[in-house]
């Protein structure tokens, strides 16, 4: 399509973030129009900053490299933009603005799947629309039994998505009441919400005021244990604590605390947590669904104290007590939500630890310790320059591609169900056990040259635990126990760090350019596709093998004999025991977004037998739900490929209203 652009209002081009991925171009003169609407309305959003992603700059006149940038352009008070001088290539358009959600174009829902502009030599496309939805509200306020409003109550929101066929709610946000009683989340993506007020309380042992000035000095093991554990509680001082007999109880700075006794022998009351508009847990939470824009009002909160007791013990390594060990309490049997700490604290010099503040009800007692790599130098520093009206705004931005050696240290976890009902828990031995790790090499099957070294050592192998939600840390950003990936070394020999014991698959990220993972192999069974157990005792010989040769679907959709853009291609198993919880596998369940042209294209697929369908992604929000996918199945076309084939599949997506 051709373009006038001498009709358009000024429009500002300007550099902006690295992307090391995408190779060198020459400028060519090609064309991209296009502007940013707001999905319900239809009007223009002005001053949206759009970025264009695939794109990145020749080398300078003088020799040296270009840096690897991605233009940016800020939308007139019509919502335009342009981006000139675009060689042929395939790109992908974002736009940000504050009060909206991220969009992109072709995305047809909050957080849905993106599409790219194709562009021939020369071409100019002046047809291109990025939707945003305006951010959603979530607000209401928290009273204490008395009915008068508590101030620095801390709340949180959680979004409710699908993974792998199951619900799961996901942080989302967090606010504090004010002078009121009241809070306000203002920044939220359309869709499914719980809220609650979340409860933790925080102890640490008395004793420990000897070493409380941690210095910075690396020989001061004992100081240095301390402020990791300090930091890992979110604790970093004694002087906002209550000394409660051997234990310090943390005052919060803010927000509502029952009275709080310094008789050690007094009762200890606690306001539990409290999801809307009544319920302990998630399962039980009413469910907030808001619109683009929408604001949802008196979403309250009423709070009541409960008696609570203590669960004290002693924690134990491979080396005897676990001193100045951060650990957790977290409510047991909510397997829907990412974990929500009702206790934390730290044992002691001798491994002995005491929670203060437990409600009744039933727990697991979690700890974990994940060695830290060493720190290496940051380079390939970027600056990124933003043209607004007579002033510039610079940031600028490192990055290391080289990934830290892991460490040879094990990796200790701890997991320990304990109930508490109308007394004081005592006794409780957690020991400290090593996580198995995963090590083996990567192989190359086709006809591609070998990576390089530096090329391999940007794959990421992680384990993906299938039994459970992942060993993470709380909501609350302490008690991290997030575990790296791990990295192949320059012969393709790699090794995860230590990992709690349970059943995982291995995933693989970021696979060297040109191949496609095959598969990865255990003892001639595909651990990609299969769980296997991890305990105590190393993984080794896991065979990783990539291939030049992947799967390819391929073809049209079209609605009423023309192509359909506004289609999703959606790929799943024909096997209803692989659409939900453990058994769902990223691999085998995929989708793409339908360009303008209507052709859609799906590599990699593992060979099996596959449904496929194009539906209408405006009106599906999880397709991964197992139901949705059971009504699918009846009209979906079934597709049988094996090893490296490819197959032609045309689609059509009847209706619309699925």
């Amino acid at each position: 399509m051709l373009v006038c652009a001498a009709l358009l209002q000024p429009v500002l081009i300007v550099a902006a973030l690295q992307s090391p991925q995408v190779p060198p171009q020459t400028a060519g003169s090609g064309l991209i129009l296009g502007r940013v609407v707001d999905a319900a309305s239809g009007r223009p959003i002005p001053s949206a900053i759009v970025t264009l992603g695939g794109f990145a700059p020749a080398p300078m006149p003088s020799g040296i490299p270009a840096p690897q940038s991605q233009p940016r352009a800020m939308t007139n008070a019509n919502g335009q933009f342009v981006f000139r001088s675009l060689p042929k290539g395939s790109f992908s358009l974002n736009a940000t603005r504050s009060g909206y959600v991220d969009g992109a174009y072709g995305r047809r829902r909050p957080g849905g799947a993106s599409s790219t502009v194709q562009l021939e030599d020369g071409q100019r496309v002046g047809d291109v629309v990025i939707r945003m939805w305006r951010q959603a509200v979530i607000s209401g306020t928290v009273t204490d039994e008395a009915g008068e409003p508590l101030v620095g109550a801390p709340v949180r929101a959680f979004r409710r998505v699908s993974v792998a066929g199951k619900r799961r709610y996901l942080p989302a946000g967090s606010a504090s009441t004010d002078d009121r009683g009241m809070y306000r989340f203002n920044a939220l993506t359309p869709g499914d919400y719980v809220v609650a007020f979340v409860s933790r309380d925080v102890t640490m042992p008395a004793a420990l005021e000897d070493v409380r000035n941690p210095s910075m000095n690396p020989n001061d093991k004992s100081a240095q244990a301390l402020m990791r554990g300090q930091s890992a509680i979110g604790v970093f001082a004694f002087a906002d604590g209550v000394r409660m007999g051997d234990t310090v109880r943390q005052v919060p700075m803010s927000g509502p605390v029952p009275p709080m006794l310094t008789d050690a022998n007094a009762p200890t009351y606690v306001y539990p947590t409290l999801f809307f508009p009544n319920a302990p847990s998630s399962a039980r939470a009413s469910v907030i669904t808001i619109e683009s824009g929408q604001q949802r009002d008196s979403v309250d909160l009423s709070l009541h104290p409960t008696r609570a007791f203590a669960v004290s013990g002693a924690i134990l390594g491979p080396d005897g007590p676990a001193a100045m060990m951060p650990m957790r309490l977290v409510p047991a049997g909510d397997d829907s939500m990412t974990e929500i700490e009702a206790a934390a604290t730290l044992a002691d010099g001798n491994g002995n630890f005491t929670f203060l503040g437990a409600p009744p009800g039933q727990y697991v007692i979690k700890a974990a310790s994940i060695p830290q790599p060493s720190r290496t130098p940051l380079d390939n520093t970027t600056t990124t320059q933003i043209q607004v009206g007579g002033s510039m705004m610079i940031s600028s931005m490192s990055s290391n591609p080289a990934p830290a050696p892991i460490p040879d240290d094990p990796s200790l976890y701890a997991s320990v169900d304990v109930g508490v009902s109308n007394s004081d828990v005592k006794g409780v031995i957690v020991g400290l056990q090593r996580g198995g790790r995963v090590s083996g090499h990567l192989e190359f099957d086709g006809t591609l040259d070998r990576p390089d070294g530096a090329t391999m050592a940007r794959t990421l192998v992680t384990l993906d635990r299938v039994d459970a939600l992942p060993f993470s840390g709380s909501v609350f950003g302490g008690m991290s126990a997030f575990v790296p990936a791990g990295h192949p070394d320059e012969t393709g020999a790699f090794k995860t760090y230590g990992q709690a014991p349970g059943r995982y698959l291995v995933r693989v990220a970021v696979p060297p350019p040109g191949w496609t993972l095959k598969s990865v192999k255990l003892e001639g069974r595909d651990i990609s596709e299969s769980p296997f157990d991890i305990g105590s005792t190393d993984v080794n010989n896991v065979v990783v093998t990539f291939t030049d040769r992947p799967t390819k679907i391929s073809g049209t959709v079209t609605k009423n004999g023309s192509p359909d853009p506004d289609a999703l291609v959606v790929a799943f198993p024909i096997d209803p025991a692989g659409w939900s919880d453990s058994s769902a596998n990223p691999r085998r369940m995929r989708s793409t977004r339908v360009p303008k042209s209507g052709a859609y294209s799906i590599e990699g697929l593992p060979a099996g037998e596959y449904y496929v369908a194009a539906i209408a992604e405006d009106n599906v929000s999880q397709w991964q739900d197992p139901q949705f996918l059971a009504d699918l199945a009846r009209s979906a076309t079934t597709v049988r490929l094996s090893e490296g084939d490819t197959r032609t599949q045309n689609l059509v997506r009847s209706g619309g209203d699925r």
